[in-house]
């Protein structure tokens, strides 16, 4: 096993009494699989995302439960220890990476730092390291990229760059939180794929947090139904998708767009 998250409670503290954000979960993961949480805004999902990594704000925390990572507990490790798995043996990738990247520093020196935070001196091989990630992560002419900075790019291939730096070490969990939200169908669509890919060649394990049914169906193999800090529904997303046990994923499923009606009304607007 992966990742196991046994009995998860996560409390805001900022209200009297705090407020519980994420209400006993449990789930697990295998080596190389990709399991979609998806929910609508305050379900829980992305707060259950960034506990793993303990990322969660000043304002919130872990109250009770673990989070076994290949065995360890994530949750009882100190700053210092948590750092060696950080960004190597499990990576993050963010819905907007414009907040993410630092817009003063190039691709390269972005793309490079995980490399450096975890050992790497040898400045030619990080530079030979990061023109390889941009490659895999397709953006054509990875040289010229390496020296531009985040607001030369476009959305797409800014999200591009984000998981260029997360897959540079080779972690073997990578966690993406609504990368793909801010991108349009297209491009939406191509990240999609690319993380497909990404999975197949390299049997990295994805993580992928989203509030779209649609996007889970295209990626994922198995899915959590969060909902107010609880999971409603898990399962096969086949399953899921056809034969729905709770009334809130079948609500769920309802607000996805059909396509034949999204066709109608796009030619009616042409």
């Amino acid at each position: 096993m992966l990742l196991e998250v046994k009995d998860l409670n996560i409390e805001f503290y900022d209200t009297q009494p705090p407020q519980k954000v994420v209400k006993g979960i449990s789930f697990s993961m295998e080596p190389g699989e990709i399991l979609g949480i998806v929910g609508e805004s305050g379900s829980g999902k992305t707060q259950t995302a960034l506990s793993i990594l303990q990322l969660l704000k000043s304002n919130s925390g872990i109250s009770s439960g673990e989070i076994l990572f290949k065995g360890k507990n994530l949750a009882g490790l100190s700053a210092r220890q948590l750092q060696t798995i950080r960004g190597k043996e499990i990576s993050m990738i963010f819905q907007e990476p414009m907040t993410s990247l630092n817009p003063v520093l190039t691709i390269g020196r972005q793309v490079e730092e995980a490399l450096k935070i975890h050992g790497e001196t040898d400045r030619e091989k990080r530079r030979s390291l990061a023109l390889e990630a941009l490659s895999e992560a397709g953006l054509g002419d990875p040289e010229g990229i390496y020296g531009k900075y985040p607001h030369q790019l476009s959305g797409g291939m800014r999200q591009r760059v984000m998981i260029a730096a997360a897959l540079i070490t080779e972690p073997e969990l990578l966690i993406a939180d609504e990368p793909t939200t801010a991108l349009d169908v297209t491009v939406q669509a191509q990240i999609l794929e690319l993380l497909k890919e990404i999975n197949r060649r390299h049997k990295t394990a994805v993580l992928f947090i989203s509030h779209d049914l649609a996007v889970i169906r295209r990626l994922c193999g198995r899915v959590l139904v969060m909902n107010q800090g609880i999971i409603e529904e898990e399962g096969e997303v086949s399953r899921v998708f056809e034969h729905p046990q709770q009334e809130y994923t079948r609500k769920l499923l309802a607000a996805i767009p059909d396509r034949r009606t999204s066709l109608r009304k796009r030619r009616r607007v042409d």
